[in-house]
């Protein structure tokens, strides 16, 4: 019964053409489950949520609020979540309550703003059973179950826990490879509208020159280089110049040698 559920939201998932299809689908085994609702985060560095590609957040239609989304967000609460802090040092699925004087949390010092960050949880949920997923690179995601009655959250837990490590390990590896199919096209897209000049200062900056070098090298001023450099990064939403050649390379815009 467990392999057939995990195998069935494996092969649902395989055919979700956005990370909003495959959250509503996450959405709807929970609640076949036994769960009152999911939540996930793919990379527990990030305090944004995911969006659709209408600008929603995803997880709109898997049953959360947009105050309580937004409240998460504005406030950047991920910043000091201890939830999100424990899954940076634990392997296995761990059982949270909401309550921050709970035997959950006992040997743990919260602070002010982490047992903020737990009330907030307590609008909705008393709390939840959360799944760290680690990665090759040192990336990690998360599943997390929530539920009210702590009782039947620990019966839900013991009754489940097969289910939701499957569903969540297999969620996070879909969400991972829909984020990178949906930058490689938007990286493909912008890659379009680089001039010749911006491609041509990254390809120098792959060869480890500085701005002033390849101004000499071009007969430019290193400001007009700094200039396209810039321009560059903006249409490759790249962080910096490195990450530009970097995004470059793989699209086949530059050759290293």
């Amino acid at each position: 019964m467990v392999r057939n559920t995990a195998a069935r939201f494996r092969e649902g998932l395989a055919t979700s053409p956005s990370l909003a299809a495959a959250g509503r689908l996450l959405a709807e085994y929970s609640a076949a489950l036994g769960w009152e609702r999911a939540a996930f985060q793919v990379d527990m560095e990030q305090t944004r949520l995911a969006l659709a590609e209408d600008g929603r957040f995803v997880a709109i239609d898997m049953g959360w609020s947009t105050d309580t989304l937004k409240h998460w967000q504005d406030d950047r609460l991920a910043l000091h979540c201890p939830v999100t802090r424990r899954c940076g040092r634990s392997m296995d699925a761990f059982l949270w309550d909401a309550d921050p004087d709970s035997e959950t949390w006992r040997g743990e010092a919260l602070d002010a703003a982490q047992r903020d960050t737990l009330a907030a949880y307590r609008d909705c949920a008393d709390g939840a059973v959360t799944v760290p997923v680690h990665r090759p690179g040192g990336k990690t995601g998360y599943v997390s179950w929530f539920g009210h009655d702590p009782a039947a959250l620990r019966r839900r837990h013991r009754d489940t826990w097969r289910e939701t490590w499957l569903i969540s390990h297999a969620f996070i590896a879909r969400a991972d490879a829909l984020e990178s199919a949906a930058r490689k096209r938007d990286a493909q897209a912008a890659a379009d509208t680089l001039s010749p000049r911006e491609l041509e200062c990254l390809s120098w900056v792959a060869r480890g020159k500085t701005d002033e070098e390849i101004g000499l090298i071009l007969g430019r001023s290193r400001e007009t280089v700094h200039f396209h450099l810039g321009k560059a990064m903006k249409k490759l939403q790249a962080s910096n110049r490195s990450h530009a050649v970097a995004i470059a390379c793989t699209l086949g815009l530059i050759r290293l040698f």
